[in-house]
């Protein structure tokens, strides 16, 4: 019984008698004689193929390449230039009928050669590691979760597989501002307030940052919060109030050396606000009301005394000049006639030798 079989240029067929292969068939024609035939088709567009030992027996090496990918290995199949297959560990057969057809193997021990869009759209993600660290970043690189390398602003990318899982992690080194909210504490004479801080710092040491503390931003938090509760409790309010700048070198000196140990550099700390309760706030302008008063009536009294000082010195200097004293009495006279039209003085004779030195009046009877 004769069986007409034909074969397309991108196929490749396996005769089979009674389930078992006898023949491959190339494309074409084919005009087969017998009974209990079968036929198995295989498309070698799709380069990579799984066929059982019997049928690879009767394959012609010619038609296939079998390639063993070892665990550090990784494969690509290119076909006309362009990658179509990626190839993991293991045995991997393909079809050679293309020549254009050519196996690529990576070994994942060395760097990743450069990704081509193709190349980008064909790796799986979980093969490889892609990240790009900022120019303000530094990144962390972890493998199997060492840290093995600090890595410079860039971009990276590295082979990850079981042996060695990556991971890049990626620091922020830029300055952060954070403001420690709403802080009530209790004064050492017993006065409870709010307080508003204020911290600027930055990562230092991006290694002991990630080794030493969970949350860099929640560190500093709890290093400031801890340290101005500590000032607060040994000082009075007044003493708060008086000597804020007190207050900032004492924050300074307690924190600085205690984030400091886990990789950062504070570069200012500092209280924004102090809140008061209400009834403190009317106190506090009820004393500042009374010495402001008591400061007035301080300089009042001051210049009163100051004005009565002057006048007894007056009182003096007129006493023993008394022409000094009618003097001014002609100059309030003066003042006097400017408000009115007509001031008349009647001046008798012994007043008149009072109101003049005895000198002038001898040189006036000798004339």
């Amino acid at each position: 019984m004769f069986e007409s079989i034909r074969v397309p240029l991108n196929e490749r067929v396996v005769l089979f008698k009674n389930d078992l292969p006898v023949r491959a068939l190339s494309p074409g024609r084919h005009f087969v004689w017998g009974r209990a035939l079968s036929a198995q088709r295989w498309d070698t567009d799709k380069l990579v193929f799984r066929a059982p030992a019997e049928v690879r027996a009767v394959l012609p090496a010619e038609w296939f390449r079998e390639v063993t990918l070892g665990e550090l290995e990784r494969g690509v199949l290119y076909r006309d230039g362009i990658p179509v297959t990626f190839l993991r560990p293991g045995v991997h057969r393909f079809w050679t009928g293309d020549a254009s057809v050519r196996l690529v193997t990576f070994s994942v021990a060395e760097p990743l050669p450069p990704l081509t869009a193709e190349l980008e759209a064909l790796i799986p993600n979980n093969e490889y590691v892609d990240v790009t660290v900022q120019s303000h970043e530094q990144g962390l690189r972890f493998e199997q979760g060492k840290l093995v390398a600090v890595l410079a602003p860039g971009r990276y990318l590295l082979w990850t597989h079981p042996q060695a899982r990556t991971q890049i992690m990626s620091v922020d080194m830029r300055r952060v501002e954070a403001a420690i909210l709403g802080q009530e504490l209790m004064t050492r004479d017993k006065v409870t307030l709010r307080l508003t801080l204020t911290a600027e710092y930055a990562v230092d040491d991006p290694v002991l940052a990630t080794q030493k503390v969970s949350n860099v931003r929640d560190s500093v938090y709890l290093a400031v919060q801890l340290a101005a509760r500590d000032y607060v409790a040994g000082v009075t309010l007044d003493e708060l109030l008086e000597r804020r700048e007190a207050f900032t070198r004492f924050l300074e000196q307690d924190v600085v050396p205690k984030v400091a140990r886990f990789g950062v550099r504070l570069e200012r700390v500092g209280v924004k606000d102090v809140i008061l309760p209400g009834e403190m706030k009317t106190l506090l302008n009820r004393v500042i009301e009374a010495e402001k008063a008591a400061a007035a009536n301080v300089i009042l009294r001051r210049e009163e005394t100051a004005a009565t000082r002057s006048l007894v010195n007056t009182a003096r200097l007129m006493a023993d000049q008394p022409v000094l004293l009618r003097l001014k009495e002609l100059e309030s006279l003066k003042e006097i006639a400017t408000q009115i039209n007509e001031v008349r003085v009647v001046v008798g004779t012994e007043s008149f030798k009072a109101l003049l030195p005895a000198e002038l009046l001898g040189k006036a009877a000798t004339s």
